[in-house]
């Protein structure tokens, strides 16, 4: 198990939280931990490199180029209609 450290952008308010994650674990993981640590309410989301790409949801966060110091955006879900 290898940790990276990250930084964690609200989707509305711009809080930043650091914290420490397994580099194994998914953006659907990640998401699922900021709902019940009530950082973010249950809603979709995706999530993204700050300047980069987004992530794919069931791949790892190493597997998707994820880096120490990294700062990462969460992105609401928007449903047009």
């Amino acid at each position: 198990m290898t940790e990276l450290n990250l930084n964690l952008v609200h989707p509305t308010d711009g809080r930043v939280i650091s914290v420490t994650l397994d580099n194994s674990m998914t953006p659907n993981e990640i998401i699922g931990e900021l709902i019940s640590h009530k950082f973010i309410d249950a809603n979709s989301y995706s999530i993204g490199v700050k300047g980069g790409l987004i992530l794919d949801l069931d791949k790892s966060i190493i597997q998707s180029g994820v880096n120490n110091n990294d700062t990462l955006r969460i992105i609401p879900s928007v449903c047009a209609g």
